[in-house]
Protein backbone atom coordinates (compact mmCIF):
# COMPACT_ATOMS: atom_id res chain seq x y z
CA UNK A 1 0.00 0.00 0.00
CA UNK A 2 2.77 2.46 0.90
CA UNK A 3 4.58 1.61 -2.36
CA UNK A 4 1.48 2.58 -4.38
CA UNK A 5 1.26 5.82 -2.38
CA UNK A 6 4.91 6.60 -3.16
CA UNK A 7 4.35 6.05 -6.90
CA UNK A 8 1.31 8.35 -6.85
CA UNK A 9 3.35 10.97 -5.01
CA UNK A 10 6.10 10.73 -7.62
CA UNK A 11 3.54 11.02 -10.43
CA UNK A 12 2.16 14.23 -8.93
CA UNK A 13 5.66 15.71 -8.43
CA UNK A 14 7.04 14.73 -11.87
CA UNK A 15 4.10 14.52 -14.29
CA UNK A 16 6.20 15.31 -17.38
CA UNK A 17 8.47 12.36 -16.65
CA UNK A 18 5.60 9.92 -16.26
CA UNK A 19 4.07 11.17 -19.53
CA UNK A 20 7.28 10.30 -21.38
CA UNK A 21 7.84 6.85 -19.90
CA UNK A 22 5.78 3.88 -21.00
CA UNK A 23 3.58 2.09 -18.44
CA UNK A 24 5.38 -1.18 -19.25
CA UNK A 25 8.70 0.35 -18.30
CA UNK A 26 7.33 1.76 -15.04
CA UNK A 27 5.77 -1.59 -14.23
CA UNK A 28 9.12 -3.26 -14.88
CA UNK A 29 10.98 -0.83 -12.61
CA UNK A 30 8.54 -1.07 -9.72
CA UNK A 31 7.74 -4.77 -10.10
CA UNK A 32 8.18 -7.27 -7.30
CA UNK A 33 10.28 -9.41 -9.66
CA UNK A 34 12.81 -6.64 -10.24
CA UNK A 35 13.15 -5.85 -6.54
CA UNK A 36 13.47 -9.57 -5.75
CA UNK A 37 16.26 -9.96 -8.30
CA UNK A 38 18.12 -7.03 -6.78
CA UNK A 39 17.76 -8.51 -3.27
CA UNK A 40 18.93 -11.94 -4.48
CA UNK A 41 21.97 -10.44 -6.19
CA UNK A 42 22.85 -8.57 -3.02
CA UNK A 43 22.49 -11.65 -0.82
CA UNK A 44 24.57 -13.77 -3.22
CA UNK A 45 27.33 -11.19 -2.93
CA UNK A 46 27.34 -11.02 0.86
CA UNK A 47 25.18 -7.91 1.33
CA UNK A 48 22.62 -8.83 3.98
CA UNK A 49 21.97 -5.43 5.59
CA UNK A 50 18.48 -4.31 4.50
CA UNK A 51 19.49 -0.66 4.50
CA UNK A 52 22.35 -1.37 2.07
CA UNK A 53 20.07 -3.48 -0.14
CA UNK A 54 17.61 -0.57 -0.28
CA UNK A 55 20.44 1.83 -1.18
CA UNK A 56 21.56 -0.51 -3.96
CA UNK A 57 17.98 -0.84 -5.25
CA UNK A 58 17.63 2.95 -5.23
CA UNK A 59 20.82 3.38 -7.28
CA UNK A 60 19.78 0.65 -9.72
CA UNK A 61 16.47 2.48 -10.17
CA UNK A 62 18.36 5.71 -10.85
CA UNK A 63 20.36 3.90 -13.52
CA UNK A 64 17.18 2.44 -15.03
CA UNK A 65 15.69 5.94 -15.15
CA UNK A 66 18.94 7.19 -16.72
CA UNK A 67 19.63 9.57 -13.85
CA UNK A 68 23.08 8.01 -13.51
CA UNK A 69 24.95 6.30 -16.36
CA UNK A 70 24.59 2.52 -16.32
CA UNK A 71 28.28 2.28 -17.20
CA UNK A 72 29.15 3.95 -13.88
CA UNK A 73 27.01 1.69 -11.70
CA UNK A 74 30.04 0.05 -10.07
CA UNK A 75 31.41 3.41 -8.87
CA UNK A 76 27.94 4.62 -7.84
CA UNK A 77 27.44 1.51 -5.70
CA UNK A 78 30.94 1.62 -4.25
CA UNK A 79 30.73 5.25 -3.14
CA UNK A 80 27.00 5.60 -2.49
CA UNK A 81 26.48 2.36 -0.58
CA UNK A 82 30.01 2.22 0.84
CA UNK A 83 30.88 -1.30 -0.29
CA UNK A 84 34.23 -2.53 -1.58
CA UNK A 85 35.01 -2.19 -5.30
CA UNK A 86 35.08 -5.95 -5.96
CA UNK A 87 31.61 -6.51 -4.49
CA UNK A 88 30.24 -3.43 -6.26
CA UNK A 89 31.65 -4.68 -9.55
CA UNK A 90 30.14 -8.17 -9.12
CA UNK A 91 26.75 -6.70 -8.23
CA UNK A 92 26.95 -4.29 -11.16
CA UNK A 93 27.73 -7.08 -13.64
CA UNK A 94 24.86 -9.22 -12.38
CA UNK A 95 22.46 -6.25 -12.41
CA UNK A 96 23.39 -5.58 -16.05
CA UNK A 97 22.92 -9.25 -16.98
CA UNK A 98 19.73 -9.96 -15.06
CA UNK A 99 17.92 -6.62 -14.98
CA UNK A 100 19.19 -4.13 -17.57
CA UNK A 101 19.05 -6.82 -20.25
CA UNK A 102 15.34 -7.35 -19.50
CA UNK A 103 14.24 -3.72 -19.96
CA UNK A 104 11.08 -3.66 -22.09
CA UNK A 105 10.76 -1.43 -25.15
CA UNK A 106 10.05 2.02 -23.72
CA UNK A 107 8.62 3.66 -26.81
CA UNK A 108 5.50 2.72 -28.71
CA UNK A 109 6.36 1.11 -32.03
CA UNK A 110 4.73 3.95 -34.04
CA UNK A 111 7.05 6.52 -32.46
CA UNK A 112 10.05 4.25 -32.99
CA UNK A 113 9.13 3.82 -36.68
CA UNK A 114 8.84 7.59 -37.09
CA UNK A 115 12.28 8.10 -35.52
CA UNK A 116 13.78 5.42 -37.77
CA UNK A 117 12.27 7.12 -40.82
CA UNK A 118 13.67 10.50 -39.75
CA UNK A 119 17.14 8.97 -39.39
CA UNK A 120 16.87 7.36 -42.85
CA UNK A 121 15.79 10.68 -44.36
CA UNK A 122 18.75 12.44 -42.73
CA UNK A 123 21.16 9.85 -44.09
CA UNK A 124 19.74 10.18 -47.61
CA UNK A 125 19.93 13.96 -47.35
CA UNK A 126 23.56 13.77 -46.24
CA UNK A 127 24.38 11.52 -49.16
CA UNK A 128 22.77 14.02 -51.55
CA UNK A 129 24.64 17.00 -50.15
CA UNK A 130 28.02 15.26 -50.14
CA UNK A 131 29.99 15.78 -53.35
CA UNK A 132 30.65 12.60 -55.25
CA UNK A 133 34.20 11.38 -54.86
CA UNK A 134 35.88 10.75 -58.19
CA UNK A 135 37.05 7.23 -58.75
CA UNK A 136 40.78 6.79 -59.35
CA UNK A 137 41.74 6.73 -63.04
CA UNK A 138 42.16 3.31 -64.55
CA UNK A 139 45.64 2.82 -65.99
CA UNK A 140 47.49 -0.11 -67.43
CA UNK A 141 50.11 -1.56 -65.17
CA UNK A 142 53.57 -0.65 -66.28
CA UNK A 143 56.41 -3.00 -65.59
CA UNK A 144 59.44 -1.38 -64.01
CA UNK A 145 62.38 -0.97 -66.37
CA UNK A 146 65.21 -3.45 -65.98
CA UNK A 147 68.59 -2.04 -65.21
CA UNK A 148 70.80 -1.72 -68.29
CA UNK A 149 74.04 -2.47 -66.41
CA UNK A 150 75.69 -5.78 -66.49
CA UNK A 151 75.56 -7.72 -63.23
CA UNK A 152 79.02 -7.30 -61.72
CA UNK A 153 78.44 -9.32 -58.62
CA UNK A 154 79.87 -12.78 -58.72
CA UNK A 155 80.17 -15.33 -55.98
CA UNK A 156 83.48 -16.98 -55.46
CA UNK A 157 83.57 -20.50 -56.81
CA UNK A 158 84.87 -23.06 -54.42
Amino acid sequence: MSEEFEIQKLKSEYPEFFEQVSPEFLEFIFSEETSSKIAEICLENGIEDEEKIEKIAYRVTLALLEQVPKENLTEVLEKGVEIDFETAEKISIEIKQLIFSQIPETQPKEIQKEEDQIEEDEIEEDELTQPEKPSPPVTEKEEPEKPSKKDVYREPVG
